[in-house]
């Protein structure tokens, strides 16, 4: 949707769940302080698998245990719309992200793996429900739609985001493509080796900006850019990521000299970290080692569909708290990133001056996704 007369779409409530806790502060907590939680794996068998543990969340979620995915995604939805009544909550759309088709099992007259339908169930959400599956750009590619579907006028307010568990089928097969690394994600590093998995949601609570209660405006969802171009599964396309950006910042009417900070999608892979700072050298210039960037993965290590709406959550902190917080687990840097200001103090760096986020999402088969947060 193009971004001219477009109706301008805020971000009113945030959800989340994963290895850093439940709930927002929780999470905000973990990423400043470059905590969570990575048990060993015990489900299944990992004795071949490069690494064992996995990222989980640290406390129990409400639900009933059998669909994993379920019970994350419902956790981070509640959170989301907490505060609304029963009327309210007939009319929210629902749209998230997961890579698992399998995630939830089918309901009367649905197809399997529908996790938005299930999850509107189960939280009363009474709107219209999709699920997007877009690889680890999933929950990103989510959040894009959602906010086609409030600006047009399709859905008066919508919930949306990313959800995934760690599963057999998908470490193990992560495992056999080589992706995961022995000491999970360090994004950046002359040490990356590959990611680690982790479970998790995270959502986005979104509505008209002229609709909004005085005070409830967190950040405003400017621009969103998505694009499928690669010429390998597993190779991501430099030029694809740089695609999405600049659709991202044209929707949002804005150039990159006006991006005050950039949260990556930073894996941790050879390739990844490579293809996706060309990405951003081609679309900032010489301007890039002015513009602090970021990755949450160190910490969190790899939510896969829920990794993008995590990320885009994240950057909506940043801008209500005005500070970037660390990229953990990058040091010690690949001199080929020198260029890069990649947050590497002990703590949150304040960034007075901060308005405008962008947060990059890519996943298999060159699924990318960029989406721009500025404050109201």
């Amino acid at each position: 949707m193009s971004g001219a007369g477009r109706r301008a779409v805020a971000v009113t409530g945030l959800g989340s769940c994963g290895p850093g806790g439940v709930g927002v502060p929780a999470l905000w907590e973990a990423l400043g302080g470059g905590r969570a939680h990575r048990p060993p794996v015990t489900e299944f068998d990992v004795a071949g698998a490069t690494l064992g543990a996995a990222g989980r969340v640290p406390s129990p979620v409400e639900g009933g245990g059998e669909w994993r995915a379920l019970d994350l995604a419902g956790a981070a939805v509640r959170e989301a719309v907490d505060g609304l009544d029963a009327d309210g909550l007939g009319r929210v759309a629902l749209v998230l992200g997961t890579t698992d088709p399998g995630a939830v099992p089918p309901l009367p007259g649905r197809f399997p793996g529908d996790l938005a339908a299930a999850c509107a169930e189960r939280t009363g959400l009474g709107g219209e429900a999709v699920t997007v599956a877009n690889a680890s750009a999933s929950g990103a590619a989510a959040v894009a739609v959602a906010r086609d579907l409030v600006a047009a006028g399709d859905a008066p307010a919508a919930v949306a985001g990313g959800a995934d568990a760690v599963t057999d089928l998908a470490l193990l097969g992560l495992n056999s493509l080589r992706t995961l690394g022995p000491e999970g994600c360090r994004p950046f590093s002359s040490r990356r080796r590959g990611i680690g998995l982790s479970e998790g949601a995270a959502v986005l609570r979104l509505q008209p900006l002229d609709t909004a209660a005085p005070g409830t405006v967190l950040a405003v969802l400017a621009g969103c850019g998505l694009t499928n171009a690669t010429g390998h599964l597993a190779a991501p396309d430099p030029a694809g990521i740089e695609l999405a950006v600049r659709l991202a910042l044209t929707d949002a009417q804005l150039t990159s000299d006006e991006v005050d900070f950039v949260n990556a999608h930073g894996p941790g892979t050879r390739r990844g970290d490579t293809a996706e700072v060309t990405a951003l050298r081609a679309v900032f210039g010489d301007r890039l080692p002015s513009v602090p960037v970021n990755s949450v993965k160190g910490v969190l290590w790899h939510l896969q569909g829920g990794a993008g709406a995590v990320e885009a959550v994240t950057c909506v902190l940043s801008l209500v708290h005005r500070a970037v917080t660390p990229t953990w687990g990058a040091a010690p840097v690949d001199p080929a990133f020198d260029d890069l200001d990649l947050v590497l103090e002990d703590r949150p760096r304040p960034v007075p001056g901060l308005r405008t986020a962008l947060s990059v999402s890519c996943g298999l088969g060159g699924m990318n996704t960029a989406l721009v947060f500025r404050r109201p």
